[in-house]
């Protein structure tokens, strides 16, 4: 089996700059680097992680703890933390913990057993045992999406209150007055939640009634949206707007109208949160929240890396909430009401 002296005579180098490609690649040059990989796939080559983390009491590697690995909101963020990780010769591990907190604990101890040296968690319980339990170890990690209860805690997400606020008053703008709410079950979701206090708000100053009959918390799956259409349109005074937590369950319900002959926008008009990409595609396109996945996971990194670092820095620069911004596209529509013939 090759050894890293190997690559070093084949490339031409010294083993310090072997290690140094290996551990620390974006400190070499690209020219170094190149010559150092081809020495180490000619020679066969494997970097053994496991064993020079026990060397450096170091893995080299981090955990990300996501809910649930269908939705790409996900898939983006998790995509700018792999980037962030990989320009400073970091691996990541990726565990999908389903929204079960229970399943969330037991990953979240694997990860630490498979010694990983820190974490970007999104958790189903910002004040739960998970991240308290994170807290007293001194363990560093770094919640993403979810808003921490405890003032020490580091994190990067977008201001969901608002989120939600703003897409209500696009529905109030276009004159819609009966607004329904299509949630993920605020159980499950803090994100869900805090977006629903944005919808009521936005009612509240536009002066119009809350009524609950108009909210429908379900899970997370496409036709989860689909059976929400169901209930909301099966009610004596349906809605003409639809406000949904999240893209996966607007798009559910757009399936939903297009199932028992609702036009979208003509007849019913639905607003998103997330703007994956998806939402871009559909007939018609779905306006959306749009949020910065991939931003926010490349941040929540970069702050990770920071407190792995120990260097002292200010609370402040460890907390960072991004804005959202409205994709208005064709899914909404103004309400007019129909005339009653006599």
């Amino acid at each position: 089996m090759a050894t890293i002296f190997d690559v070093a005579r084949r490339a031409d180098v010294s083993v310090a700059t072997v290690s140094r490609v290996i551990n620390h690649p974006g400190k070499v040059t690209e020219k170094t680097r190149q010559k150092v990989n081809t020495a180490m796939e000619a020679c066969g080559y494997v970097y053994n992680a496991l064993a020079m983390g026990l060397s450096t009491k170091r893995s080299r590697t981090i955990g990300i703890v996501i809910p649930n690995i269908i939705n790409p909101i996900f898939s983006e963020s998790t995509r700018g933390i792999q980037d962030y990780a990989s320009e400073k010769g970091y691996h990541v591990i990726l565990v999908n913990t389903d929204y079960l907190y229970e399943k969330e604990k037991r990953l979240v101890n694997l990860l630490r057993e498979k010694q990983v040296e820190g974490l970007v968690l999104t958790t189903n319980k910002p004040g739960g045992e998970v991240v308290h339990g994170l807290i007293k170890d001194e363990f560093p990690f770094v919640l993403i999406y979810s808003h921490p209860k405890h003032p020490g805690v580091a994190f990067v997400g977008v201001d969901n209150i608002q989120g939600g606020f703003r897409a209500t008053e696009l529905l109030i703008s276009l004159k819609h007055r009966r607004i329904g709410m299509i949630a993920l079950d605020f159980s499950l979701s803090d994100r869900s939640y805090q977006r629903w206090l944005g919808y009521r708000r936005s009612l509240k100053k536009n002066g119009l009634p809350y009524d609950p009959g108009l909210v429908v918390q379900t899970e997370y799956a496409f036709e989860k949206g689909e059976k929400a259409v169901e209930l909301l349109m099966g009610l004596p005074h349906p809605p003409t707007a639809i406000f949904c937590s999240n893209d996966i369950l607007a798009l559910g319900a757009m399936k939903g109208f297009k199932e028992i002959g609702k036009r979208i926008p003509e007849e019913i008009s639905i607003v998103g949160f997330d703007d994956i990409a998806f939402s871009k595609f559909v007939a018609p396109p779905l306006t959306s929240i749009h949020q910065p996945a991939y931003e926010m996971g490349w941040k929540a990194t970069e702050i990770l890396f920071e407190l792995l670092s120990k260097i002292p820095v200010q609370a402040s620069r460890h907390r960072i909430l991004l804005d959202t911004e409205l994709a208005v596209r064709q899914s909404c529509a103004p309400f007019f009401k129909k005339k009653v013939k006599n």
